[in-house]
């Protein structure tokens, strides 16, 4: 007997980025459902294709309350109305609506806060069960704007579920007096069929890869300080770092006045099998995260569980949700944010023991595939969504 998947309105500001490649592979790996992609900007279109998935492209200002001047006053008094200054208003509202009312789904998944608040009214107009999925910035450096809390308070009690990354955001959540029953913690997971196991046969030379964007948050500075003092003890190591941001050529500098531009290599942003083939050539994956100035923090670490899939021990931070990812001592080593002494202590240990690095990068591999797998998780957060379009 035949049974019709359920329609699913897939809501994200931008799909196809580099960084958010986590985005495009939930998009495509729904089985339950099927999805109808609503999004306002869709990039490396060729590289991410969404294999016939249904693309509606809302040809509106992405993030209009990021507008300065006059024109964000403007918008501000059109959201008055729905309590809530990161609505959808005038044309774009009537264009989704109109979107919607043609697609019919059965229930609306907001990929990060704001996407979620820009939609609320719209679902509870309209009647759709919406589900918020929270990432990062949007539980952390969000909450510093007076104008997102008085958007999102209130309308943590429309959501008809919250989706989660992190145990973090969970008791943030719940601090805030949402019901334990409501908040999901389902990362979004890494396809780890892809990113497989991969044997390293021991060399002389130990090499270290980060893979993150450039920025503040990621602390990368604190790894290249720790890869100093390791070189300072052993000259048989190198370093690779794939991303790019508004601090690379700060980060660049500062390795050429370390004298180590030669034993660092800056690999730019690299599509996912790049990725992969680059941590299949490394011995340890870090990952120096911190509390940014402005309050961000980690909310999941993709490329971690990427380097922990391919077999390889991670060193990384007491950051947001990398606590729950890497198992200290097992999978890896946590140490303090700033704290990059300790890091080197650690890289220093692991490029001595080839048989060390070899057991926990097996225990990640594991712990990778049972809590992380991509498909596993798209499984459980169609499962919440199944309830959530049934209540």
């Amino acid at each position: 007997m035949h049974t019709r998947k359920m329609k699913l309105a897939f809501v994200c500001h931008s799909i196809g980025h580099l960084s958010e490649v986590w985005m495009w592979r939930q998009s495509t790996g729904f089985q339950k459902f099927k999805p109808h992609v609503f999004t306002w900007e869709y990039v490396n279109s060729e590289q991410f294709s969404l294999n016939g998935t249904q693309l509606n492209i809302i040809p509106f200002r992405a993030r209009p309350e990021q507008m300065r001047g006059r024109a964000r006053w403007i918008y501000r008094l059109k959201c008055v109305p729905y309590m809530n200054f990161y609505a959808s208003v005038g044309a774009e509202r009537q264009f989704i609506r109109k979107l919607l009312s043609e697609t019919k789904p059965d229930v609306m998944l907001c990929q990060f806060g704001h996407a979620a608040l820009r939609l609320i009214s719209i679902a509870e107009q309209m009647k759709i069960p919406i589900a918020a999925h929270f990432h990062g910035l949007d539980l952390s450096s969000s909450l510093n704007s007076r104008w997102y809390m008085w958007s999102l308070l209130p309308a943590l009690k429309k959501f008809n579920v919250i989706i989660v990354v992190g145990s973090h955001q969970k008791k943030w959540l719940i601090e805030q007096g949402v019901p334990k029953s409501k908040v999901h913690i389902i990362p979004c997971g890494v396809p780890t069929d892809v990113f497989e196991y991969k044997t390293r046969d021991p060399s002389t030379i130990t090499q270290f890869i980060c893979v993150s964007r450039l920025t503040e948050g990621k602390g990368v500075e604190y790894s290249i300080r720790a890869f100093n003092e390791v070189f300072e003890k052993n000259q048989n190591v190198r370093m690779v770092i794939i991303g790019n941001g508004p601090l690379k050529s700060n980060l660049k500098s500062l390795s050429e006045n370390l004298g180590l531009e030669k034993h660092i290599t800056f690999a730019g942003a690299l599509f996912p099998d790049q990725v992969r083939n680059y941590l299949c050539e490394s011995d340890v994956f870090l990952q120096h995260s911190i509390t940014g100035s402005d309050g961000w923090e980690e909310g999941f670490g993709v490329s971690i569980t990427e380097a922990a899939a391919t077999g390889l021990p991670v060193i990384a931070t007491r950051c947001g949700g990398i606590s729950d990812q890497v198992i200290d001592g097992t999978t890896g080593y946590l140490v303090e944010q700033r704290d990059f002494h300790a890091m080197a202590k650690f890289m220093l240990k692991l490029a001595a023991e080839p048989a060390l690095r070899k057991e926990m990068g097996l225990a990640g591999r594991e712990n990778a595939v049972a809590n992380f797998d991509t498909k596993k998780q798209i499984s459980k957060l169609e499962a919440v969504l199944m309830e959530c379009s049934t209540n």
